[in-house]
């Protein structure tokens, strides 16, 4: 029966023939091949237990179990289910590559490598387990800060295969976070190269990695837009679309309208602490919040906090999409807000199953995530102008200020001194840059090292963990004719004690093509300018955004000379300076930026717009931003 494809009828038969025979471990295992055929991941799962359970030493039936419970997010029980191999049987590459999958999820980098490792020792004869292994490796090296080692892993994927885009890219992020430029130019180039044959050739390029990365390389839309599609594409690879539906309303149980959240950074996270007194100040007599959160329970007051402000709150780590789409379905949301995109903990093929009538993405992901179901991505005019739209699937929805939501009541700790922070008392001008490595490209830190160059008795003090990186960023200003010492190293604090050093800077420089965006509006609670340089894409043009909103747009710069003349400026006059910091200063209070109340009032705006086309039967369009009272 199930080679002539009447699936349903031969897992009827087997059904019988189990409780004929329980202990019968093949009519187990080909109940659970029909449960899978027909897509039904529970029972699958619950019948492979039965069939591995009769046969621990049976190492197929084992994987099979495995890789079903990775498929449905159970990562902790697919890593008991190896274990409970025999010991007397083989472990395979796959046994490994499973485990590998496993820790990774469970972010436990050290054990992810370790197997992986074991996998690689196995596939000297398999090209398929070779990359498998060494695609793992690299990821784990990644998050164990291995970012060369990683590199070397990407590398020979990509000799294997020079239209492997997925290994291209992560070669490049890799190289980045360690900032070794001259790895990063071979790298780059390999990637040019990779894009260009598929673009002249029309073949499909093997991806199986986040587009994120590529924002940090490029503000090329159309790039950007390329890449961010062809994720997804592998995203929903085996999975039937649901298209939208303009016929189909928008609910409203007990009179409110619900919001889904789904993201797994509902903990001790930059969109937790962004998120937080916009969710208070949301209009909970209209509106009800859904969470569906996929990361850690930190046991944080800040989860705390945004937790109160649900009126349901869903743990979604061990549910299959097909499982979390259903569960959003049946709780009638009315607007589901997606906001991971491609970064870790991304659920994004939860959403080609339509759970809601309205899709958004919103603040997890800078830029667009090439999805037919998201119907929105809320921007703002400077960072999704409309004339921006041809790059992006979805239909660009413009708050009137900002995008990016901040909490007026984050702490301004005392401030500290620059003997507890490692900065020297002599220094006349402080410039800094706290963005995470993998943002620094080798053309912005050249103007850095320009900038420093025209005011002899300045620093530049970055946020970069580890010590060859910071070796290699030494060698470069070493090159520049710059004593090494004027770059000064922080250490990774908590927010609070970050905080509280952000006021020993003068001068914020912002990177580019992918600038600071929780990082830098920190930078302005503090009361610290942050000179922004302006490019094309949504990541380029976050700072600018957050500037626009205070009135400070003269620190937004149009090209890389405007940028080096602008930041020596500052530095050498002091007296505008000081004029600056008093202009910040009013902003910080008097504009729009930190003020949550405000921000959720324009949200609910927007949100309305998009319920009341849906309801009256009309497609999503781009919403331009609504003029704001005076």
């Amino acid at each position: 029966m199930l080679r002539k494809g009447q699936v349903s009828a031969a897992q009827a038969q087997f059904s019988r023939a189990v409780q004929a025979d329980p202990g019968n471990q093949l009519c187990w295992l080909l109940l659970a091949q029909c449960d899978h055929r027909l897509g039904q991941n529970g029972p699958t799962i619950q019948h492979l237990h039965r069939a591995f359970r009769l046969n621990q030493a049976d190492a197929e039936v084992c994987q099979l179990l495995a890789d079903c419970l990775l498929e449905s997010h159970r990562h902790a029980e697919a890593l008991t289910a190896l274990q409970d191999l025999s010991p007397r049987t083989e472990r395979s590459g796959y046994w490994h590559i499973a485990k590998a999958k496993a820790h990774l999820a469970l972010l436990d980098f050290d054990s992810t490598v370790r197997e992986c490792s074991a996998a690689l020792a196995k596939a000297t004869n398999n090209p398929t387990l070779k990359h498998q292994a060494l695609q793992g490796l690299g990821h784990g090296l990644m998050k164990f800060g291995g970012h060369v080692e990683a590199a070397w892993c990407y590398r020979m994927l990509l000799d294997d295969n020079p239209l492997d885009f997925g290994s291209a890219l992560s070669a490049a992020h890799a190289s980045s976070w360690a900032c070794d430029w001259v790895g990063l130019a071979d790298d780059f180039e390999r990637l040019r190269l990779c894009i260009e044959h598929v673009d002249s050739t029309g073949q499909r390029p093997i991806s199986g990695r986040s587009p994120f990365p590529l924002i940090t390389l490029t503000d090329d839309p159309q790039i950007l837009r390329w890449a961010a599609t062809l994720t997804y594409q592998e995203y929903c690879v085996g999975l039937h679309p649901t298209p939208p539906s303009v016929s189909r309303r928008v609910p409203r149980p007990n009179g409110k309208w619900r919001i889904g959240l789904m993201s797994s950074d509902f903990h001790v996270h930059a969109t937790s602490m962004l998120i937080a007194e916009f969710l208070e100040c949301l209009d909970h007599d209209r509106f009800e919040l859904y969470f569906y959160s996929g990361g850690p329970d930190d046991q944080s007051d800040l989860r705390a906090r945004v937790r109160r402000t649900a009126t349901c709150w869903v743990e979604t780590a061990d549910l299959a999409s097909a499982q979390l789409a259903e569960r959003i379905r049946d709780d009638e949301i009315g607007l589901l807000l997606e906001m991971k995109g491609y970064t870790l903990g991304s659920r994004m093929d939860v959403l080609s199953y339509r759970p809601a009538p309205i899709q958004i993405s919103w603040l997890g992901y800078p830029g667009t995530t090439g999805a037919s179901s998201l119907d929105y991505i809320i921007g703002d005019p400077v960072v999704t102008p409309l004339e921006a739209q041809p790059h992006y699937s979805e239909c660009i929805a413009q708050m009137p200020c900002c995008y990016q939501p901040n909490d007026s009541t984050r702490a301004r700790p005392a401030a500290v001194s620059r003997q507890q922070c490692g900065l020297p008392e002599g220094a006349t001008f402080v410039f800094a840059s706290f963005n995470m490595s993998y943002k620094i490209v080798p053309e912005v830190f050249d103007a850095w090292c320009y900038i420093l160059q025209a005011t002899p008795d300045s620093v530049l003090w970055l946020l970069v963990q580890e010590e060859p990186a910071r070796q290699r960023m030494r060698e470069v200003a070493c090159r520049h004719g710059l004593d090494p010492d004027r770059l000064i190293f922080a250490p990774f604090l908590s927010a609070d004690m970050h905080r509280a050093r952000l006021p020993l800077a003068d001068l914020c420089l912002d990177t580019f093509p992918c600038g600071g965006h929780t990082t830098a509006s920190d930078a302005l609670w503090a009361g610290v300018p942050v000179l922004a340089l302006i490019g094309e894409s949504f990541a380029s043009r976050v700072a600018a955004s957050l500037l626009t909103t205070l009135g400070l747009q003269d620190l937004v710069c149009r090209d890389i000379d405007q940028y080096m003349q602008s930041a020596i400026g500052w530095a050498q006059d002091r007296g505008a300076f000081q004029g600056l910091k008093a202009r910040l200063e009013l902003g910080r209070t008097q504009s729009p930026l930190f003020d949550g109340r405000h921000y959720a009032g324009d949200f609910e705006r927007l949100l309305l717009r998009m319920v009341e086309r849906q309801d009256a039967g009309l497609p999503p369009v781009p919403l331009v931003a609504e003029v704001r009272a005076a």
